[in-house]
């Protein structure tokens, strides 16, 4: 099923459009050469056979690809030779050449996006200790001097001769190879579905490499270790909501094609040394080893660059305080929409656009919400279901069952020194899975996750977009489960993604993210501007500061008499409409004119439309404190370095008194 791009192919034979020998040219046994002097001056043994060519039997120019010591005029060592012969000048005859380029390189075929925009060549190289590798590469880095082409290139392994090195770009535009593949831009499903691609492997039965500028990059899914170590590792998850859930958001990445969802994912919130790295990392290593994990300390343009890299896996995010508290919440859209910035290269068009599916897992001692607010800016609800805050907050730190472990940071050792030795394995095992079931006929993912969205309960909009996310991780546990890759009973991944359901429902409270921010700004405006901007209706006083509007006295408590601008301003970034909608929800308005929101009201001979509110307390039991505040409580007991025992936490409405609340 997996086809590995670098293999130790030893018999091999190159296109045979790219050799440049003739049906004439045979091998020749000759006196036996022992040793030779190598690329570096070291002695290298040679066989006692080689290959003897003769000048009149190629048909130069040309290129010579040997993959071992040959003969051609002199002994020769394997590479690529570019052959020609100069003309004779009077008694001077002909003069054959042959110049060394490279270590032994074949162009193996043709490669083109399926769209007919993006051409390359498949390349195949063998390294300085002898391996072979492949390498799908745009023709865009001939252009200019291609040293970017040649670092590449030397970074992999290939020796290239630095005095015949423009020579090598003639070599790779010498013939147009006859094979076609096709080219894919990024990783995860190709457009027909068939086929999976990594940066190193293609999972499926489809023609198809992954073409991209760097033969290596940091940060890949890759494999390694054991595949029966890691789920080991997996085992112990179990019993462990938080660690079952970061498993089953890194599965899920590869299900988005299929149910058709957007990228989103989990903000898990916690105090220091909780363990919310070590949730991480077991994410991370359902794809990748340690260099899969990456901290929010990047900027957008990175991150943008690194999720077109991991499309239809998991991107994990570590600590978001490093983060520009600026940057954040663009950065979160961006994630979520699947779609970076839109540039103009140096001519004026449009660049190519950066695109992904991916599943998020985050980590941080701050919400998205209080991040944000850190540069200025006012959470958006899209912000919010796109990345679910999260408490993490167990028992022990992260952890609800220490298994054979003594503690919480003898548990999280085991996970971050295991981890670092066995990964990838499962990604790779999953996606292999979901091919099985659409080559059977029994892939309806989509009826799948409509059943087990039916089990998360909720009452909002809102609520409906995080249930239906969390149903799409739950469906990937299970389906892991059901493949062998995870050693959990059936049932146990959506059971724990139940758990972390109640958790982030408890966290967010019910109703609209806008609705509860708008009523929350107009209460703040009120307690802040009340006794300095409005002043008494029956009075003729001027306010202390520029007038916001009046007051009444009614059943002994004040209705607040805005005005347009003041009422608007209150509503922060929201227009009026938006402003008035929730207030109308709320029950707020407690007077008003016939089929309208404002009431003639005359104060001091004038008549005004005045907009009667009357903030209620009702509204605060729906209405979501501080993350940090519902989850600080009882840090130190949960602590990873704790080991006595407390309940479970379940984040609960902060209890003392609270004047701000944050969403």
């Amino acid at each position: 099923m997996v086809n590995a791009v670098e293999s130790d192919i030893k018999n091999h034979e190159g296109t045979g459009g790219t050799r440049g020998t003739t049906s004439k040219i045979k091998a020749c046994s000759s006196s036996p050469t022992k040793k030779a002097r190598g690329t570096r001056g070291t002695v290298v043994e040679l066989p006692e056979t080689i290959e003897r060519l003769s000048f009149d039997d190629l048909s130069m120019p040309c290129f010579l690809i040997k993959e071992s010591w040959f003969d051609l005029g002199g002994k020769r060592k394997p590479g690529v030779w570019y052959c020609y012969i100069t003309e004779g000048k009077g008694d001077k005859p002909p003069e054959h050449h042959a110049l060394f380029i490279c270590s032994p390189l074949y162009i193996e075929g043709l490669t083109n996006t399926e769209d007919g925009r993006y051409f390359g060549r498949l390349l195949k190289f063998r390294d300085t200790l002898g391996r072979w590798r492949f390498w799908a590469m745009p023709m865009e880095l001939l252009r200019g001097s291609c040293e970017e082409l040649r670092g590449e290139l030397l970074a992999a392994g290939v020796e290239i001769d630095t005095r015949n090195r423009q020579k090598l770009a003639d070599y790779l535009q010498w013939r147009t190879p006859e094979t076609v593949w096709t080219a894919a831009t990024r990783t995860g499903w190709t457009t027909k579905g068939g086929a999976f691609v990594l940066h190193d492997r293609i999972i499926g039965g489809e023609r198809v490499h992954f073409q991209s500028e760097s033969i290596s990059v940091d940060g890949a899914a890759r494999v390694g270790g054991d595949f029966q170590q890691w789920q080991q590792i997996a085992g112990y998850c179990e019993k462990n909501p938080v660690l079952m859930t970061s498993v089953c958001v890194s599965l899920s990445g590869a299900l988005l094609a299929k149910v058709h969802r957007d990228s989103g994912g989990v903000h898990w919130i916690g105090d220091s040394s909780t363990g919310k790295t070590t949730a991480l990392i077991v994410g991370a290593s359902v794809w990748g080893g340690e260099d899969f994990k990456r901290t929010w300390r990047a900027t957008s343009n990175g991150l943008e660059g690194a999720a077109a890299l991991l499309s239809d896996t998991c991107l994990c995010l570590d600590e978001i305080s490093e983060a520009e508290p600026r940057e954040v919440g663009a950065i979160v859209y961006s994630l979520g929409n699947g779609t970076g910035k839109t540039r103009a290269n140096r001519i004026g068009s449009a660049r190519h656009v950066h695109r992904w599916r991916l599943s998020l897992l985050s980590t941080g001692e701050r919400s998205i919400s209080s991040a944000m607010q850190e540069g200025g800016k006012q959470t958006k609800a899209g912000q919010l279901v796109r990345l679910l805050n999260i408490p993490a907050a167990r028992q022990y730190g992260v952890f609800d069952d220490l298994h054979r472990f003594d503690d919480g940071r003898a548990m999280s050792d085991f996970f971050k020194t295991q981890c670092a030795k066995h990964y990838g394995h499962a990604g790779v095992k999953f996606v292999e899975y979901i091919i099985k079931l659409e080559q059977n006929g029994s892939s309806d993912f989509g009826g799948k996750i409509a059943d087990i969205e039916k089990q998360f309960q909720h009452t909002d909009s809102q609520a409906a977009r995080a249930a239906s996310r969390f149903a799409l991780y739950a469906l990937a546990g299970e389906l892991a489960t059901d493949a062998g890759v995870l050693p959990w009973r059936a049932g146990a991944a959506l059971e724990a993604c139940k758990v972390m359901f109640e958790q982030w429902q408890t966290l967010h409270g019910t109703g609209a993210t806008e609705h509860n921010q708008i009523l929350q700004s107009v209460r703040d405006y009120i307690l802040k501007h009340g006794d300095t901007r409005f002043t008494d209706k029956a009075s003729d006083h001027p306010p202390k500061l520029e007038r916001a509007g009046w007051y009444t006295e009614r059943d002994g408590e004040r209705v607040y008499l805005f005005a347009s601008a003041a009422l608007k301003e209150s509503g922060g970034s929201y227009d009026l409409k938006r402003v008035l909608d929730a207030l109308e929800s709320a029950g707020w308005i407690v007077e008003r004119d016939h089929g309208k929101r404002t009431k003639k009201t005359v104060i001091n001979g004038q008549r005004f439309n005045l907009y009667w509110i009357k903030p209620s307390d009702d509204n605060e039991s729906s209405s979501p404190g501080s993350p940090e505040e519902k989850t600080r409580g009882t840090a130190t007991s949960h602590g990873i370095q704790g080991s006595s025992p407390s309940s479970p936490s379940s984040p609960k409405k902060n209890e003392t008194e609270n004047d701000t609340e944050y969403f």
